[in-house]
Order: C-alpha cells, then structure tokens, then sequence
C-alpha cells in the first residue's frame, strides 16, 4: 500500500501529496506514518517526516504547519509564527522566505489541496464539521482569487477523509448544514456529507467541478489504511496533507 497518494490535476510544478498509515516507523497505535507529535515518540515522527519529504521532493525544514482550531482562517506561509492559529495555509511564488510547502494534519476531518494551473499559488485546507460549516474552502479560494487567480484556474483534490456511513451526528450539529448533505433515510440519526459538502463550496466559489478530485478513501471505513479519529479515538495518529511549489 503506497505512502502516499496523489491527484492526477496538479501541474508538475507543484509537489503534492496525502499521507497514508503506511511506510513509517512509529509504534503501537501510531504505526506506522504518523504525522501528528503530541502522543507518539518525537524521533519516529522526524523519521517519517523525513521519508514524507523525501519522497515529495522538499526538506522538512520547508513544510508549514500551523495549530489547528476548526475556524476558518486562512494564513500565508510567511505569516505563520510560533502561537499562530488557522486552519488552512497558502503560499504565492513571489512571497518571501524559504518554506514553500504548506500542510494540515487530520484524522476523519476532509483535507483540501489547492493550485492553479500555472502553479503559481498554493493552498492546503482543513475542513473538519465545523470548518465546513464556515466554508472555509470557498474562502481559501477567495484568498486565491484576491492574490490573483482566477477560480476558473484553480485545481482541487479532495483527500481522504469520513464518508457519509460513518459521520452520524446530532440534531444540532445537521441543522447546521444544508439538507441536501443531511441523510436520514436508512439511519437511526442524522448522516453528513461532508464530501458532497466541500464539493459543492468549492464549485459556488467558482471552481469547475471537472477540476474538483477526490482523492483516497473513507478514514474510519479503512484502518489498514488511514488514521481515525472517531474510530480509535483521542491520541491516534494523523496523516498530513501537503501542497507545495517545486
């Protein structure tokens, strides 16, 4: 099983990619391509960093993350500092400094990968329930469209994330989103479409569907494969969703 899987869209100026559970070296409940640091041994997750990097052609030193709080701020990569807090990231060829690749960690939430065909800008976004209720991917795209591109250009992968089957959720939570990503019928609660969802957010932000591609597979339906939250709970590990200018 790969470590890594990719989007066929993407211009080969841009190195992409979403990280499996495959091909690393942590331990346990963490095995084996963990991503995430705060529960598992901080030397294994360096090591599977760097085979990550390796394998997307970029050091480790130039990847950007941030820390993650189910809002819908998007920063630029230069931006970032020690106590920043978004949940998406973007990077322009002509901004400065050397950390080129920008990244989101989840676990069932749906990561979002972001170009445009000239491979010029780039955008990694978290969209978990509450983010999608933000619509935080239309506002990524915004973000691209003020530094310059036009949504008709740009390029989206969809990664591996929670389907419908396996995101029940309350009332409170599906009064929250459109009804048409709500299903009922056939369940004993509520049912999101998260996937649906994004979709549709991206196309209203002006992005052609032909150019929206799903990538991977449902998180919690695959444990050889992916990491999950809501199937193992607190502490598990995380895949990494990366973006970023050759």
């Amino acid at each position: 099983m790969p470590m890594l899987q990719r989007g066929q869209l993407f211009p080969s100026a841009i190195t992409h990619g979403f990280t499996t559970r495959k091909g690393g070296v942590s331990q346990g409940r963490h095995a084996s391509l963990n991503l995430g640091s705060r529960h598992d041994d901080p030397e294994a997750v360096a090591e599977n960093l760097r085979r990550v990097a390796e394998l997307g052609g970029f050091a480790p030193g130039e990847l950007v993350r941030v820390r993650q709080v189910h809002g819908d701020t998007v920063l630029a990569a230069h931006e970032v500092g020690e106590q920043s807090e978004a949940d998406a990231l973007w990077r322009h060829r002509d901004h400065p400094g050397p950390r080129r690749v920008v990244g989101v960690m989840t676990a069932d939430c749906v990561p979002i990968l972001l170009c445009d065909r000239r491979g010029t800008m780039v955008a990694a976004v978290h969209s978990g329930w509450r983010g999608t209720v933000a619509n935080i991917a239309a506002r990524a795209v915004e973000i691209l469209r003020g530094a310059g591109a036009d949504p008709r250009d740009v390029l989206a992968a969809i990664g591996p994330c929670i389907e419908l089957d396996a995101f029940e959720v309350g009332e409170e939570v599906a009064a929250q989103f459109d009804e048409r990503f709500v299903v009922r019928v056939g369940y004993a609660r509520p049912h999101v479409d998260l996937v649906a969802c994004v979709r549709a957010q991206l196309e209203g932000a002006g992005v052609p569907g032909e150019q929206i591609e799903r990538v991977g597979a449902c998180t919690h339906a695959s444990p050889e494969l992916y990491f999950s939250f809501r199937r193992d709970g607190a502490g598990i590990g995380q895949q990494l969703s990366f973006i970023g200018l050759r």
